[in-house]
């Protein structure tokens, strides 16, 4: 998983959240500190990483897990946003 600057566009870091296996997607929480990162697999989790640091913060074990996680983000609208 590649964390890219949205200025630059280059490549800053790049994770390796569960070698091997799927990683589904990526969504932030209603701050910007966290990001949620889910690994789709039958021994999934959910990944909370620290958003400025990129350091894994801590790790929830499910099972293919999917879904919405900032509700906020779904029930606010947020102007220049497509939500």
């Amino acid at each position: 998983m590649h964390v890219i600057d949205k200025d630059s566009l280059e490549i800053v870091k790049s994770l390796r959240p569960a070698p091997g296996k799927t990683v589904a997607h990526v969504e932030f929480d209603r701050y910007g500190k966290h990001a949620l990162v889910s690994i789709w697999e039958h021994d999934g989790a959910v990944i909370v990483y620290d958003a400025a640091t990129f350091e894994e913060i801590k790790r929830l074990p499910m099972r293919k897990p999917s879904g919405k996680y900032n509700v906020h983000n779904k029930i606010t609208f947020s102007r220049g946003t497509s939500h």
